[in-house]
């Protein structure tokens, strides 16, 4: 599956859930619907550490949560984009993948990544992490 074609696919489907309950999606629904998403997903977290009460889930129906909200909160993060245009593949290029060891060997002409690119140089303020 690549990102485009699951972007299509939530967007049909959260397009048919908003006719079916007559509701509109908005700049404001699409993010608090991923508040939504990434509150039920700190609650599925806190069950499965332990660290909220399980509700007499078995460990793996709270892993299986865990993943379903996961899935949920990078759907609506999909929904956003789209909403507003943001291609994600290509900000996640610009954002994240230029911190990879294989891109940042060859920007370092011959150098190894691992001795001396901007990763071991010090995290800059564009760096994701």
């Amino acid at each position: 599956m690549d990102l485009m074609r699951l972007g299509d696919d939530v967007e049909a489907i959260s397009q048919g859930y908003a006719r079916a309950h007559g509701f509109r999606r908005d700049e404001t629904w699409f993010l608090l619907k991923l508040q939504e998403e990434v509150g039920e997903l700190t609650q599925a977290f806190l069950m499965r550490t332990g660290q909220a009460r399980a509700k007499g889930n078995t460990q793996q129906e709270l892993d299986d949560q865990f993943g379903a909200e996961l899935a949920d909160v990078l759907c609506h993060v999909v929904l956003m984009a789209r909403h507003h245009g943001v291609d994600l593949v290509e900000q996640v290029e610009r954002k994240w993948l230029v911190w990879h060891p294989d891109n940042l060997a060859s920007a370092a002409s011959g150098s190894e990544a691992t001795t001396t690119g901007p990763l071991m140089a010090g995290t800059p303020e564009d760096a994701p992490l």
